[in-house]
C-alpha cells in the first residue's frame, strides 16, 4: 500500500517527518518502521525524515510489510462498504470475529484475509461477539487501523445496534421513546474471567438507548425493540447494561433473560418463556444495524446499513411486530444528518444508574 503526497506552499520548509505526522497522521510506530525500511521517497529518491520539504515536492510513502498469523480461508462475505483503507462486512451470527485458542479456523478475519489477498493484513477496528450479527469494520493495514481507531476514540465512528429485550411494561408505545443513557462501569468477573460485572472498580461504560417499538407477549410481559449507540466499547457492554436496568436481551444466556441461569427480572412464566425463546432464536437477539463514520483520509461522511437476519425477523414478526419497520428505520436519514444526530445523542440523554 502506498500514499502519494504533493507538498503545498504552507508546508514548505517543514521537516518531512512533521508533514507525514500531519497529513497521514502517521503514528510514532509507523515513523520508526518507515525509517527502518526506507519506505519514503522524495521526488523518486530515498528521503531522510529530518530533511525539509519544498513546495511541489512529490512524496511517496510505502507502508511496511506486515506479518499475519491467521491463515486465509475462502468464505462468502456480505460486503456493505469498501475503499482503499477499510471494508465493512455484515457478519452472520455464530461466526467468530477472530480465531481463538480453541477454534483456529472459520473466523471472519480469515475470510477477510483470503478476500484481500497478498499485500494486505486486515485488522478489526472493533469486535462483535460470536452470536451477534451485523456490521463490523476491518482495516486493510495497520496504518488504516490506527486512523480508524483514532476516529472511534474521537467520536467520528459510531456503532448503532438493535436489540430485542424483555420488558415488564406492555403498555402501547406511541412512537420511539426519548433517548436515555446508561453510565455504569464494567469490570472482569473475578469468579468467571470470561464474563463481566457492573462494578465501581471497572472501566467507565456508556450506552445510549431508546425504545423503538413494543410488542406484548403474555400478560404484562412484552418484548421491546431497542436502538443503542455505544459511546464506549467494553466487552459484553450492551448485554450487561440492558440486564442491569431490568431489560435483558431475549435469548441472553449469561446476564439474564430467557433460559438463563439468572432469573428473569420480569414476571413471566419461566417454563413457557424458555420453550418459546428456544424455538424462536438460538442466541441473544442483538444485531449491529448501522455504522456511521467520517472518513479520516477523505473527510467524507458514510453510513453502512444491514437488515436483521431471518431469526430475528421471525422473532419479531411472530409476536406481531412490523417487519417493514426495519427498512424504514435503516433508510431514515442520510450520512451527514445521521452523524449529527448521533453526536447530539452523545451530548444529551438522561443517565441511568439503577444499582
Amino acid at each position: 500500500m502506498e500514499y502519494e503526497l504533493t507538498i503545498a506552499a504552507e508546508d514548505a520548509g517543514k521537516p518531512l517527518r512533521s508533514v507525514l505526522q500531519t497529513e497521514l497522521r502517521a503514528s510514532q510506530r509507523l515513523i520508526r518502521q518507515l525509517i527502518q525500511t526506507g519506505g519514503v521517497l522524495k521526488n523518486g529518491k530515498p528521503a531522510r525524515l529530518k530533511d525539509p520539504v519544498e513546495t511541489g515536492d512529490q512524496i511517496s510513502v510505502r507502508l511496511p510489510d506486515e506479518v499475519s498469523y491467521v491463515e486465509p480461508e475462502p468464505m462468502d462475505l456480505d460486503i456493505r462498504y469498501e475503499d482503499d483503507e477499510i471494508l465493512v462486512i455484515n457478519k452472520p451470527a455464530r461466526v467468530l470475529t477472530h480465531p481463538s485458542s480453541k477454534e483456529k479456523q472459520g473466523s471472519l478475519l480469515a475470510g477477510v484475509r483470503y478476500y484481500l489477498g497478498e499485500g494486505f493484513t486486515p485488522h478489526s477496528v472493533h469486535r462483535l461477539d460470536r452470536d451477534t450479527s451485523g456490521l463490523i469494520m476491518f482495516a486493510k493495514h495497520a496504518h488504516a487501523h490506527h486512523l480508524f481507531d483514532l476516529a472511534l476514540q474521537h467520536g467520528h465512528l459510531h456503532r448503532v445496534y438493535w436489540a430485542w429485550v424483555w420488558s415488564g411494561d406492555s403498555r402501547p408505545l406511541d412512537g420511539p421513546s426519548p433517548w436515555e443513557c446508561i453510565d455504569l462501569p464494567i469490570a472482569v468477573d473475578p469468579a468467571h474471567p470470561s464474563r463481566r460485572v457492573v462494578s465501581d472498580d471497572g472501566q467507565r461504560a456508556v450506552t445510549h438507548y431508546r425504545i423503538l417499538a413494543r410488542q406484548p407477549v403474555k400478560g404484562d410481559v412484552a418484548i421491546e425493540w431497542v436502538q443503542l449507540v455505544l459511546e464506549t466499547g467494553r466487552t459484553h457492554q450492551i448485554r450487561l447494561h440492558m440486564a442491569s436496568i431490568g431489560k435483558p436481551l431475549v435469548g441472553e444466556r449469561v446476564y439474564g433473560g430467557g433460559y438463563s441461569r439468572v432469573p428473569l427480572p420480569v414476571t413471566v412464566d419461566a417454563v413457557a418463556a424458555e420453550a418459546w425463546v428456544r424455538s424462536a432464536i438460538q442466541r441473544q437477539a442483538l444485531h449491529a444495524a448501522m455504522l456511521a463514520w467520517k472518513h479520516p483520509v477523505t473527510g467524507a461522511e458514510h453510513v453502512a446499513r444491514a437488515e436483521p437476519p431471518e431469526d430475528i425477523r421471525r422473532l419479531w414478526t411472530e409476536i406481531g411486530g412490523d417487519d417493514a419497520a426495519f427498512t424504514r428505520m435503516l433508510e431514515s436519514s442520510d450520512a451527514q444528518a445521521f452523524l449529527e444526530h448521533l453526536e447530539r445523542i452523545r451530548k444529551g440523554g438522561d443517565a441511568v444508574d439503577k444499582r
